[in-house]
């Protein structure tokens, strides 16, 4: 074992009191980094970690979006027709459905209601033949026959338009 009297001469070790002192020091500065090192904030890793996230999110965005385009794209062609017909007349509907209900005159107020009685059966017969067809039946005749249900409701919405029984 090394030996500090050979080395160092009796007036150079620190006393009790300085070794105190001494330890003490070292113990608060101990604590504090013990205490500081829970908050301390690494501006490096918080900046790649906020970069690494965006990328993620817009990858897993473009993921997204990419297998919805394979998917639509991997339905047969009738699928896509109804679907269309379908997003035309719920943006018709969308667009022009406040209802106009003061005309003047008894006539045009019948055939107002004639009109909208005409669209509901129309509106039935379609949710009938969506629910007969479960989206995956491929038959022609029904799928000609929603087809027509669909021009119908909307030549009917165009001449509600025309007449004036809705309004854009």
């Amino acid at each position: 074992m090394i030996d500090p009297k050979q080395f160092y001469p009796e007036e150079d070790h620190p006393g009790r009191e300085t070794r105190n002192a001494i330890w003490r020091g070292i113990s608060q500065r101990l604590s504090l980094s013990r205490r500081s090192s829970v908050f301390v904030f690494d501006r490096k890793s918080f900046a790649y970690g906020m970069a690494v996230s965006i990328v993620l999110i817009f990858a897993i965005a473009g993921m997204y979006t990419t297998y919805r385009q394979i998917v639509e794209h991997a339905q047969p062609q009738e699928i896509r027709t109804d679907r269309a017909y379908q997003s035309a007349i719920h943006e018709l509907e969308s667009a022009a459905y406040s209802v106009n209900t003061s005309h003047g005159s008894p006539e045009k107020d019948q055939l107002s209601v004639l009109r909208k009685t005409r669209l509901t059966y129309l509106n039935g017969a379609i949710d009938e033949l969506k629910r007969e067809l479960n989206s995956h039946d491929l038959s022609p005749l029904k799928r000609q026959r929603l087809r027509e249900l669909y021009t119908l409701k909307l030549t009917l919405l165009q001449e509600m338009l025309q007449q004036g029984d809705i309004e854009l």
